[in-house]
């Protein structure tokens, strides 16, 4: 039995390694263990790793958020009510809501600053910056990654780098600066092995900069094998990355 304070400790291990049907099986267990239901910070933490695991599986996860955002507020735990932002901010960028994103993310980051959680920041940072690169405005996008980027080497925490490298390398793509994505997505690769999802990127990386470069065989060719790693890993992607995929698969058609 899977208990609250180990899925809290280990779930993002579960997630990282791409684990995401034994992940969301393991915090659905401990959420529903004798005793669970007490509320505890275990419980927040566990909340929003079901919330993601559940995300990533394709399947609704709005419910998770929401108990985790009030929980937290009932334990006076900034970083689950910014977490719990986070996770509707997510939601509302799978139903292509932009300003709900922006609401939540934006709320999220000032409750991390009213606390004083850097680290609590990063989450809501992120989802707004994702909200505005899916609302078409790049230049700002660019901004709040590179921001995260910052908060990244501040809190020495390279997963979140590696994450916003991926992320800036689309980014600087769509702005037509393909030398600045190819260096974004350099840098991506330096931070291999954090992420599994992040990993099955790689290939689809480099297709997008050989197919802004003119080279579509070189381009068909890889983003085959990256379509490949993904299909194994068997998740479903986030809307951003969703957007790319169809991007690149349909100038790859015409």
């Amino acid at each position: 039995m899977t208990t609250l304070e180990e899925a809290a400790a280990h779930w993002r291990e579960w997630f990282d390694r791409g684990e995401f049907d034994e992940g969301a099986a393991r915090v659905e267990e401990a959420l529903n263990a004798p005793g669970a239901d007490t509320p505890s910070i275990d419980r927040v933490r566990v909340l929003y790793g079901a919330h993601l695991l559940a995300f990533r599986r394709g399947e609704p996860s709005g419910a998770y958020a929401r108990e985790c955002l009030e929980l937290a507020r009932e334990l006076g735990d900034v970083r689950g009510e910014c977490d719990g932002l986070t996770g509707l901010a997510r939601e509302a960028l799978r139903a292509c809501d932009y300003p709900k994103v922006a609401e939540y993310a934006a709320e999220g980051l000032r409750k991390a600053q009213a606390g004083g959680d850097r680290a609590a920041e990063g989450s809501p940072l992120h989802l707004l910056a994702a909200g505005t690169r899916l609302s078409g405005d790049y230049d700002r996008a660019r901004e709040l990654y590179l921001e995260s980027v910052a908060l990244g080497d501040e809190l020495g925490d390279e997963r979140r780098k590696q994450q916003e490298f991926h992320n800036l390398g689309w980014v600087e793509l769509h702005r037509g600066d393909v030398d600045a994505a190819e260096r974004m997505f350099d840098e991506r690769d330096a931070r291999a092995g954090l992420d599994a999802m992040g990993d099955a990127w790689t290939d689809l990386n480099r297709a997008a900069v050989a197919l802004a470069r003119g080279r579509r065989e070189e381009a068909a060719r890889l983003f085959g094998a990256g379509e490949r790693k993904l299909e194994e890993l068997g998740a479903a992607l986030d809307p951003d990355d969703q957007l790319e995929f169809d991007w690149v698969s349909t100038q790859l058609a015409t």
